[in-house]
């Protein structure tokens, strides 16, 4: 099994701006960047993956990519998420990855000890979905797929349910991983009082 993790990348300047009643622009730029270096450094410490692909918009996201030892992607200005995570699978096939994990730039507390839970996950003789779903049970804050043209990206509102239904009607095996960790992203003021306080 090779493992390539996709980490997506919205600029700095433009991410989380559901926070901008509690955090000013400014704050919130160092929020994202500060998140996504957490889960690039994770992804790139954790053993089992063999390869870390960043895909955005954002050139300082990629230099800092690069600099770090991950593969970086320039995301065509007009394309979406899914679109985008497209682009890094193909990426990820070049590289020879039979297995992709895509992490949100936003999981403020992920560790390697989750990847491995996920990664554990993969169904050992079929196809195989693992999805983390967000706290509220919509999103999907983690997905990997065995092979990784397994099913379509889907996300987006309402993607949790979608991956299950696409991995369904692919063949897949469906693996859901309900960890803190991964459930746990920053997407409203109160998350960040636990995210400060580590609860």
């Amino acid at each position: 099994m090779s493992v390539v993790a996709i980490i997506p990348v919205k600029p700095f300047s433009e991410g989380k701006s559901r926070l901008s009643k509690a955090l000013s622009h400014k704050k919130r730029m160092v929020l994202n960047r500060t998140m996504f270096l957490h889960v690039l450094n994770i992804a790139l410490s954790t053993k089992s993956i063999e390869e870390v692909i960043v895909v955005s918009r954002d050139p300082h996201a990629l230099d800092i990519a690069e600099e770090a030892g991950a593969h970086a992607i320039l995301e065509e200005i007009k394309s979406n998420l899914n679109q985008a995570l497209d682009i890094a699978r193909k990426a990820a096939k070049s590289l020879n990855a039979t297995t992709i994990l895509v992490l949100p730039s936003d999981l403020a507390k992920i560790n390697s000890e989750d990847i491995n839970i996920l990664l554990q996950s993969i169904a050992k003789h079929s196809p195989s979905v693992v999805i983390a779903p967000d706290k509220r049970l919509l999103g999907t804050n983690a997905l990997l797929l065995e092979p990784l043209d397994a099913i379509p990206f889907s996300f987006g509102e309402g993607s949790f349910k979608k991956h299950q239904e696409d991995a369904g009607r692919a063949g897949c095996e469906i693996s859901i991983v309900k960890r803190p960790n991964l459930t746990f992203d920053v997407d409203e003021p109160n998350d960040l009082f636990f995210m400060e306080n580590g609860k």
